[in-house]
């Protein structure tokens, strides 16, 4: 669960995990969808809230501010494709993409909480059923090679 929830993993790092260390397929995935979209709740109702108080203070001020950069660069897709735009951007699992940044963009072009917090699940139950798939896919592969038929 704390995988799933934290920024820099999110659903990419907790669901590999609970596979690898042998929960069942289906506890490792009630536990890290949930985690990753409960956890940015509080990115989607108080960011805004946040960067204002912290824009003047000499080193968060900057972290905000360039959070607020990275999300404003993705102004002309959000304008362009909407609701489509962030769910299809938190689907895609790669590094700087996923719920966590997702919910930044959600806050800063004002987005309803409700309709943000339906991009983030959607978002994040794209993304596990791809990171389900490689991460199957990756260790039925490692097991064929340590254990090859025959052999």
């Amino acid at each position: 669960m704390l995988l799933s929830a934290l920024p820099v993993s999110e659903v990419r790092g907790g669901i590999p995990y609970g596979l690898i260390v042998g929960l069942p397929l289906w506890k490792t995935l009630l536990l890290a969808i949930p985690a990753n979209v409960v956890a940015v709740i509080p990115v989607i109702l108080g960011f805004n809230w946040a960067a204002e108080r912290l824009a003047d203070k000499p080193l968060l001020g900057k972290v905000v501010a360039h959070l607020l950069k990275k999300a404003r660069g993705k102004e002309d897709m959000v304008n362009k494709h909407g609701v489509w735009a962030i769910t299809l951007f938190v689907a895609v699992p790669l590094p700087v993409t996923g719920a966590w940044t997702g919910s930044v963009i959600a806050a800063v072009f004002g987005m309803d909480f409700w309709r943000a917090l339906g991009c983030m699940l959607v978002g994040v139950l794209i993304a596990s059923t791809i990171v389900t798939i490689i991460t199957l896919g990756g260790i039925g592969a490692a097991n064929a090679v340590a254990y090859p038929p025959g052999g």
